[in-house]
């Protein structure tokens, strides 16, 4: 799972004092079980496995998007409301999968 949280997800994550996330909060692409969906649980269509997938945050249009990297294709794009810092987030999962990220 990749994408952003807001400021105050993220100090609580740091602080370990919060385990569980306000998905109001989070804008994030999750592959589970050979499939991507959205924060809220809704899915991505058309969509085989990415090896890259990219982020893209427009933050004068409050718009999130995901692409794949090789074919140069939007996966899906993400509207949000709140305003402030956003700070990237990662969660690799359980599955012991390897997980890198790579430059601009």
């Amino acid at each position: 799972e990749l994408g952003v949280v807001c400021e105050e997800i993220r100090n609580a994550l740091r602080s370990n004092t919060m385990n569980i996330f306000l998905k109001g909060n989070l804008l994030s692409l999750r592959f589970s079980q050979g499939e991507y969906s959205l924060t809220g649980g809704k899915g991505v269509r058309n969509c085989k496995p990415c090896s890259v997938v990219g982020v893209f945050l427009d933050q004068e249009n409050y718009k999130l998007s995901f692409f794949d990297v090789e074919e140069k294709c939007l996966l899906e794009s993400l509207f949000f409301k709140f305003s402030g810092n956003l700070y990237p987030f990662f969660n690799p999962g359980s599955d012991g999968k390897w997980l890198g990220v790579r430059p601009l």
